[in-house]
């Protein structure tokens, strides 16, 4: 069963949404802080969906955005908020008749009765289940909840995402248009105004038999200018807190802008956190004219201010004319696949003793530095122990030369790798 939260900008939707349901979203002073929808399942019952909406704004009559048609499709309960200590309530009235013509059933949920007073005649809405709560003292939410208790719920057997993807940069460099793309349909909200989306966006799609969650996040900025009780704050730790719960991110910039100086503080921050990675330059249809060229000089410039950049791919693509998206979905795919795959301790080995006896260690206190062993000890990210007589004292260079002829030498790329050094039980060995 699928419910949707509907009502007026800054009724209380989202805290609703947040005390219902396994999720949350940011909830702020700002008017039109929720910018698109998201879905979670009810916290008393996982078969039950729960999805959050921004206020419905009145365009030419039309109370349901274009952005809905495919969600409310799905929908089997409007859940309509309204404000208890408003004292006109004729938008709703308006709102309710305009939505009637969805043949939904529909909740009235009366948020803001901080005192329990419940003494308001609402039936002019026409609206036969009513409940009274408050979200700011949690209150009446047994009893608005005991009403789906009542409701013959059909479970849900929807096949679970077998693998998750995010969106970084900056803001306004297309990651939502791409995440609609990759989707097929109008999921999340896209604008020309910096920080459109604030709250994480998600959805799926399937491809080649798996089926991806991908979600788009806030653009990040720059920490200095932001304020801590501003909105960006919030929107941008949310969007870091969930670098390391996804499988594969995605990295875009803008190619007008190309790889610049807030471009790469976020690249790093992302390539440290990431798992797999793979470097999207977007926007490459505003390029008319020697655009190889460009690209060409592009990708020289991000790999000389980021080295190991050389060990990701880097791809071009136009969101916004749908050009090169199955190209993505298809990279998406072969690294995904990669994700979990092992390396055999017989070829690591035989990688370890080719590049020590070409390019050994340089000796430590006199003594030969001496690589016994090496094994891999997690695929994600690829971890590899290399056991040593001087664990401690291999030098930073070496450790980098190793692990970019890892990447050389096992073709490995947009998969983070790795390299630790413990000790030998015999030091002279």
């Amino acid at each position: 069963m699928n419910i949707l939260i509907l009502g007026t900008p800054n009724v209380g939707k989202t805290s609703i949404y947040n005390i219902i349901s396994n999720n949350t979203n940011i909830i702020h002073k700002t008017t039109g802080t929720t910018r698109d929808w998201h879905v979670s399942s009810l916290k008393t019952n996982k078969y039950i969906n729960i999805y959050d909406t921004p206020g419905i704004i009145f365009d030419n009559k039309r109370p349901i955005n274009e952005i809905y048609k495919n969600l409310i499709s799905n929908i089997d309960i409007f859940l309509y908020v309204i404000d208890y200590k408003n004292v006109n309530y004729l938008n709703d009235k308006e709102l309710l008749n305009s939505i009637r013509k969805y043949k939904k059933d529909i909740i009235l949920l009366v948020n803001k009765d901080d005192n329990c007073e419940q003494n308001k005649d609402l039936q002019f809405l026409g609206v036969e289940d009513i409940y009274f709560i408050s979200c700011s003292h949690k209150l009446g939410f047994d009893n608005f909840l005991s009403h789906f208790n009542k409701l013959n719920i059909k479970k849900d057997t929807d096949r679970k995402n077998d693998f998750s993807i995010s969106l970084f940069g900056k803001t306004n460099v297309g990651k939502s248009t791409l995440l609609n793309r990759l989707v097929g349909y109008n999921r999340s909200m896209v604008s020309d105004i910096p920080k459109t989306t604030t709250d994480i966006v998600s959805a799926s799609y399937m491809h080649k038999g798996y089926k991806y969650l991908i979600k788009d996040t806030a653009g990040l900025i720059k920490k200095n200018k932001i304020d801590k009780n501003s909105l960006d704050y919030y929107s941008v730790k949310n969007t870091l807190s969930i670098i390391k719960d996804i499988d594969l991110s995605l990295f875009l910039i803008d190619i007008t802008q190309g790889f610049d100086n807030q471009s790469k503080k976020i690249f790093k921050l992302i390539f440290k956190e990431s798992n797999v990675i793979l470097f999207i330059i977007n926007k490459i249809d505003l390029i008319k004219l020697n655009r190889k060229n460009y690209l060409s000089q592009l990708k020289k410039d991000i790999e000389s201010d980021f080295s190991q950049s050389k060990n990701i791919h880097i791809i071009a693509i136009s969101a916004y004319n749908k050009r090169d998206i199955n190209k993505v979905k298809q990279y998406i795919h072969k690294l995904i696949k990669d994700l979990n795959k092992s390396l055999t301790t017989s070829k690591i080995n035989i990688w370890l003793k080719k590049i020590i006896e070409k390019n050994p260690h340089p000796r430590v206190r006199g003594k030969e530095v001496k690589f016994k062993y090496a094994t891999q000890i997690s695929t994600s990210p690829l971890k590899i122990k290399i056991f040593s007589n001087f664990s401690k004292e291999i030098s930073l260079n070496y450790k980098k030369f190793l692990l970019n002829n890892f990447y050389k030498y096992f073709k490995i790329k947009s998969k983070k790798v790795i390299i630790t050094f413990s000790k030998s039980k015999n030091p002279y060995n």
